[in-house]
Formats: C-alpha cells, sequence, structure tokens
C-alpha cells in the first residue's frame, strides 16, 4: 500500500507542451480523494508551481528549486536552504569568467532564483513557453548587474543555460572554486544548477516524509531526469519515465521503467493502483 505521491514534473506529469493532460487531472482528483499525499517535486520556483497545482487539488507539499525551498498546503515555506553569500560573487560571473571558457564563442545565460522572483541578465523569450501555464516570468535585471538586484536578499539557486559541453566545463570549475558549499546537477542537458552544499530532492523529501509521519517504504516516485536522482533512490517505489535521460537510467539500472509523459504514463499507472486499492490514506 503506497499512501504518498511524489511526481516531478517537467518530462514526468507534465505532457511536452509543459500542462497537466485532461486525463492526469481527472486521476490525482481520484488520488487525492483517496486520502494519499501528494507531493510535487521540481526545479521550477514555488510561485511557477502553485499554479500548476491548483487544477489538481493543490498538493500537501511542493519541493521546489531542486529541495533548496519546501512548501506547505497553504504555500508557506516550511524550509529554506539558500545559497551562502559567500560563493554568490562567483556563480554571478562565472558565465562571463574568460579562464573558464570563451564567451563568445559559448555564450551561457546566468538566471537567479529568489523567494519571491526569477531575475535574468538579458531577455530570454523563448524560455517562456515553459511557463505558459502558470504565467511565471522573469525580471530582467541587466547584464553584469544581478548582483545588485539581488540585495541581501536569499538566493535559492543559480542556473545557467547554454550548450551542455560549456556547462560541463563550467560545473566543473565551480566544484573547484567553491570549495565543498554548493550541490551542482543538470534539469536538462541545457540547463546547469546550484544550490546549497547537501541540497537535493530527496533530502527535501526525507523532511517532507518525516513531516507526514510516513516512512520512505510507503512513498512511490516518478522522475526523468537527473535532478530525480536523489530521490527516486530513496523512496519505497521509484519509477522512471520512459523518455528519461539516459545517465539516469545507467545510474539506476534497477529501477522499473514505465511510459513517457506524452501518454500520461504517470496518470496510467496511478490509475491502474488506485484500481487495485493499492493506494489510499
Amino acid at each position: 500500500m503506497y499512501h504518498v505521491v511524489v511526481c516531478d514534473l517537467d518530462g514526468t506529469l507534465l505532457d511536452p507542451a509543459h500542462r497537466v493532460g485532461e486525463y492526469t487531472r481527472a486521476v490525482l482528483a481520484r488520488l487525492r480523494a483517496s486520502g494519499a499525499a501528494l507531493v510535487l517535486a521540481s526545479g521550477r520556483h514555488v510561485l511557477d508551481m502553485g499554479p500548476l497545482a491548483a487544477p489538481l487539488g493543490g498538493a500537501d507539499y511542493l519541493i521546489s528549486c531542486n529541495g533548496a525551498a519546501v512548501y506547505d498546503r497553504a504555500a508557506r515555506a516550511v524550509q529554506q536552504r539558500p545559497l551562502p553569500a559567500a560563493v554568490l560573487g562567483l556563480l554571478l560571473g562565472a558565465a562571463r569568467h574568460a579562464s573558464v571558457m570563451n564567451p563568445a564563442q559559448n555564450p551561457v545565460q546566468t538566471h537567479v532564483y529568489l523567494d519571491d522572483a526569477w531575475l535574468v541578465e538579458a531577455p530570454q523569450p523563448h524560455l517562456l513557453c515553459r511557463y505558459q501555464a502558470s504565467g511565471f516570468g522573469y525580471r530582467v535585471a541587466g547584464v553584469g548587474a544581478l548582483g545588485q538586484a539581488l540585495g541581501d536578499r536569499p538566493v535559492l539557486k543559480v542556473y545557467y543555460y547554454g550548450e551542455h559541453h560549456a556547462l560541463v566545463t563550467l560545473e566543473a570549475w565551480l566544484l573547484a572554486q567553491a570549495a565543498g558549499a554548493i550541490a551542482t546537477t543538470f534539469s536538462l542537458p541545457q540547463t546547469l544548477e546550484v544550490m546549497a552544499a547537501g541540497v537535493d530532492k530527496g533530502s527535501a523529501l526525507r523532511q517532507v516524509l518525516a513531516a507526514l509521519g510516513r516512512d520512505p517504504a510507503v512513498a512511490l516516485c516518478f522522475g526523468d531526469g537527473l535532478n530525480d536522482r536523489e530521490m527516486l533512490a530513496m523512496a519505497g517505489r521509484g519509477l522512471l519515465m520512459a523518455n528519461a535521460d539516459p545517465c539516469l537510467q545507467a545510474d539506476l539500472p534497477h529501477l522499473e521503467m514505465i511510459g513517457s509523459n506524452r501518454e500520461e504514463a504517470v496518470a496510467r499507472f496511478l490509475d491502474d493502483l488506485l484500481r487495485a486499492g493499492r493506494i489510499g490514506a
């Protein structure tokens, strides 16, 4: 019997257009009626996740920014683990550091998630298609002006958007320079995410399960990206999407694979379990 369902969003619960399908909405309504807890875990900001969760009847917990923040059903922050202020200068200037890469040949854009905003250096309109369902959007700070725009507000994550080979080089340099103060992951091959050391979806999920008074053994978890690795590994039953990152499949070869997000495979899997009476309070 599973009492907690944990689900990533992009590539997992959301369809390729980054929306919740009608069939998925119907199944999750039945899941909520069963009394099982629903936890949504994503690299997305809570201001982006909230509007996506609302049509589902809400979620018991939202794990946002890859675990840097956790919010309850009323969207109140119950945990935040921001990046250390001491490394922010390094992170904000890294993409333009000539010793790391040639910015002219390998342009990398720097993005910052505060607890209440998304900051970018320059407009990135091609990225906004992912946020049409929620209406979440960025604020342009200006090239070289991210540090001024932050003030003294906590930074939940910094992420870099660019070619994968350039981001791999950048990741290695950051890990060497930050001396154990940061954690990194790839949510997509072209998106390198940086959080405080020890932050990941798995560690945040442990906190959520403790708050729910549930053992990881009763948690059913779905994911597709490298930033889902830790929570998939610690859940009682982790399930990979057919469209999962090949590196994730290689890291967790023992996990069962279901269909793709295009097929609304999470909803189909949950539908079968609900019909069999294997999910509930």
